[in-house]
This record gives C-alpha cells, structure tokens and sequence, in this order.
C-alpha cells in the first residue's frame, strides 16, 4: 500500500529527519571518531559491532539517506502557500540537530583538537609556538599523530573561547566535547536569525534560504554533530552583514573581524561590506571612504582582541597547519601529486615541491578571483560575490574538507541566482553522501555498507511513497529568486524623496519574481 504523496508532507518529513538524525548518531557510536577514553567501547555488544566496518557504515547511511530524503522533500514544500514557516523550519533544526549532541563527533575529530589546545592556553602554553604533544595528558590522547606537534590555526577569540569550555570541563573528554557543541549551537542559531534577513535583502526568499544555508544537513553534521568552529565564524560574520546592511556598519565590521579571529576567511567579508557601506555615503569617493572605514574598524578590533587575548599574532604564521593533510577534494593537491609523481620518476622536482607550486598558483588564481569578484560586486550583489570568492578559495586551496564549502554555501543560499542554489542543493547531497565516517577507514567493507544503506532507503522511498521523478527532484524545478520580499538595491537605492546624489536608505520593497542576489531600486514615497 501506497502512501499518498499528500501525506507526505512537513510534518512527516520533519519525524523522517529526527529519526535519520537519531539513527545517524547510533551509528556515530559504531563508525563515529571515538575518544581514547570512549566507556562505549567496554559496553559488550557495542565492541564487537565496531568491528563490523559493513553493518557500522551502513547503519549511518540509512540515517544520512532518511535526513537528506526528508531535507531535499522538504525543500519542495518551501514554495507552496501552505508551506512551512520560519518558526517550523527553525523548529526542524533542532529536533534534527538534538540526537547528534550527545554524542561524539562523527566524521571529524577536530573538535579533540580544540579541547586541547583551549587547554594548552589555561595552563600557559602557547598554542601558536607547540601542538598538544607538548601538554601531555588525556585530552592530548585523542588528537591525532599529524596534528600533535603542529600549532593551532585559529585566531585568538576562539582559542579564549575554547579555554573557557576546558576551565569548566577540565580534563574530562565528554563534557569538554558538550561545550565546544554549545559554542557551535551558538554560532548556528546567529545563523537562525541573520541568513533570512540577509536573504530578504537580496531577493531570496527567507524560508528558502533558511532551508538551504541553515537546516542543510551539511550545518547538522559537520557543524552541530562535529562542532567545527566554522560555525562561529559563518554566524558572526553573517550577524555582522546584517548589522551593515541595515546601516550599523560600525559593529557590523567589528563582528565581521571578530568571525576572522575565529577563523581567518571569515575576516574576507570585510572587503565585500565597502559598497554595501558606500551606498550611506554622500559626496565624492564613496567607496574609498567605505573601505578606509571598514579596514579601521576591523584593524582596530583584531589589534584590542588580539591585546585582551595577550596571545600575539602566531596564528598568522601558523594559518598552513591544515596542508599537513593533504585531501583528495582539493584540486590543487590532486594535480601536485600528479605532477610530483610523474616529476620525481623523470628526476625532475619532488611531490612536496610539486605541490607547493600548485598551491601557490590555485591561491593566486583565487586571488584574482576575487579581486574581480569585488570589482563586479555592484553588479553582482555583495554577498553573492562574497560566497563565490570563499567558494573560488576553497576549490583552488591546498585544503579541502566538506565543511569548508559552507564558506560559500550559506552567503548563495541567501544572495545566489535560482540556477546557482538548486546547484548549491546538489552540492549538498553530494558532500554528504562521498564523506564517510571518521572511525573506519575506506575500502570495500565501507563502500558496500554505504551501498546498502543508502539502497535500502532509497528502494523503501520509492516503494512506500510512490514518489516519482517530478517529486523526487522538486527543489531543482521548484524556487526562483525573489517573491514579493523586502530588497533594497546597493547600486541604484536612493532615498525617499531626495536625488541622487543623496545618502542612500534601506527601505523594502518587493522584488519580482525570478530576480535574486542584487538589491533592487526602491519606489520614490514608499
């Protein structure tokens, strides 16, 4: 018996999330990333499990293919008249991110590496100069042998921030593991509140975005279940675009720079916020004015933070610590193997060499990238510019985790074209689906658990629902830009009642359908 596809809706897909995202976690405890303290190991059963690379692996991919299935249907829900509401779609997110914060991480156990080094700086050793190898202890157990000895990328806010979860929680894996999940909740729920905002601005609508860019189960796995800092700094930077783009420009830039001392591509926005500040601006050299603001501003708070924090700027030196792990998803790399291998065997350069020069010329590449993106940025829309510059960094860097491409993920899900999010929605899919969890290592036995898991909800999917291919891929057929939704415009706005030459003020007003990412001219006497 079939199960009508108009029952198929919000509130069912929202239980079809929670019960992915609770059977994503038990699996967690099977294939997830496990503390060198982890008591579930002596749990009879649960050992002998573990052992299972197979049955491990394809109980997470059930839960994965349940979430994404309820995610990506719910997706096609977002447009209908009775679609769900901020209030429903924020309420998802926490039913679907609460099984995962119990537990360890699943796919990254970076987060151990953030207890220790918070804990090397309550006890005075710095972070920037020594890895955790140099504190000893149990939370240095569970950092991996690569990051051992390397000193800590992150700016000064977060290594405070992480030092105040490991006063409270001491040496105690676990709770230490809790705490760094609360900060990540926090930067999740800026997100919560700032990406519709953002996204009315730019001709999106809110719920979409929201969807897309927050209740993505890239931001649950990665960011709530793995409690990556890349939470904070997509949240405070977002959080501060709010804040300039509704004309506090003064604070807006002083969270945007703090979302750089979390993690340095955070502090890039800095640069996309001058011709949003611009367009305030009266008189002649408006963008110079901007960008001499938005640089003083910023400088000014990473020079006081970074003074409170009495740390110094090692981590400006220690900022290529990740290239210690070389990923297959970075081009850059792949193409300095590649060419190493084949150099070394003609006698001509090394791997290593190789691929140093690869990872200049992709940052460069994406420097100009960027550079150009800024320059188009007016035409473009700010914050879409913003997302394709983190995205262009990402693609051609020397690193690449499925979590980093959130940097560009979130900024299109509230600025992007139509075109650009259904793709950005596929990306999603995608990333979810090739990271396997990070307790097994990959080879056959994971693959044909994924296999499994993934085939066997799939086949229910199809069997139970009657779902066809138009349902199955609404989201890519279904969500313009625009709707009747609130977009100033930063290239021709102008204030009520006033010329053009006049300071330039925020006022809504509704974007046609099909139109996203720049903001639109307002009505005269709106």
């Amino acid at each position: 018996m079939l199960i009508p596809t108009t029952n198929y809706g919000f509130v069912f897909c929202r239980k079809l999330g929670t019960v992915g995202a609770a059977v994503i976690a038990v699996g967690g405890v099977l294939a997830g990333v496990q503390s060198f303290t982890d008591p579930l190991g002596k749990v009879p059963g649960i050992r002998e499990l573990r052992e299972s690379t197979v049955f491990s692996v394809l109980v997470v991919y059930i839960g994965l293919t349940l979430l994404l299935g309820a995610w990506w249907r719910i997706g096609a829900l977002i447009h209908r008249p009775d679609g769900p509401s901020w209030r429903e779609l924020a309420g998802s997110a926490v039913w679907w991110g609460a099984p995962l914060t119990l537990l360890g991480p699943v796919f990254s156990g970076d987060v151990y590496s953030y207890i220790a080094q918070g804990a090397m700086t309550v006890v005075g050793i710095d972070a920037y100069r020594y890895g955790p190898a140099a504190m000893g202890g149990p939370l240095n157990l569970n950092v991996p042998p690569i990051w051992q000895d390397t000193p800590a990328p992150y700016g000064p806010v977060f290594l405070d921030l992480a030092g105040s979860v490991t006063r409270v929680t001491g040496e105690l894996t676990w709770p230490g593991v809790v705490g760094m999940r609360v900060l990540a909740i926090v930067g999740v729920g800026m997100l919560v509140w700032s990406v519709p905002r953002i996204a009315r601005y730019c001709g999106v609508e809110p719920n979409a975005a929201l969807w897309l860019g927050v209740l993505n189960p890239l931001v649950l796995l990665h960011l709530v279940a793995d409690a990556h800092n890349d939470s904070l700094m997509l949240g405070l930077m977002s959080v501060g675009l709010v804040l300039v783009i509704e004309r506090h420009p003064v604070p807006g830039c002083a969270l945007i720079a703090f979302a750089g001392l979390v993690k340095a591509p955070g502090g890039l926005a800095i640069a996309f916020v001058v011709p949003i500040w611009a367009r305030y601006l009266k008189g002649r050299l408006r963008w110079g004015r901007a960008g001499l603001g938005a640089v003083s501003v910023a400088g000014a708070t990473v020079v006081a933070a970074t003074a409170l924090a009495d740390t110094g700027y090692g981590w400006v030196h220690a900022l290529n610590t990740p290239t210690r792990a070389h990923t297959w998803l970075s081009i850059t790399t792949d193409l300095g193997s590649l060419t190493g291998y084949v150099g070394e065997w003609l006698g001509l350069t090394t791997v290593d060499a190789a691929m140093h020069a690869w990872w200049t010329v992709g940052l460069g590449a994406a420097a100009c990238v960027f550079v150009e993106l800024w320059r188009r940025s007016p035409q473009i829309g700010p914050v879409a510019a913003l997302g394709l510059s983190l995205g262009a960094l990402v693609m051609l860097g020397p690193v690449v985790h499925p979590w980093y491409l959130l940097w560009a993920i979130v900024p299109l899900a509230m600025s992007g074209s139509a075109t650009v999010r259904r793709w950005v929605a596929v990306l999603s899919v995608a990333l979810v689906v090739f990271v396997l969890p990070g307790g097994v290592q990959p080879g056959i036995p994971a693959l044909t658990g994924a296999v499994m898991g993934t085939g066997a909800v799939l086949v229910g999917f199809v069997v139970l629902t009657g779902l066809g291919r138009r349902q199955f891929l609404a989201p890519l057929v279904i969500g313009g830009g625009g709707g009747n939704v609130a977009v100033p415009d930063l290239r021709w706005l102008r204030p009520v009642g006033s010329t053009a030459s006049a300071t330039v003020a925020l006022e809504p007003v509704a974007a046609p359908s099909g139109e996203s990412g720049r903001i639109r001219p307002a009505t005269q006497g709106h």
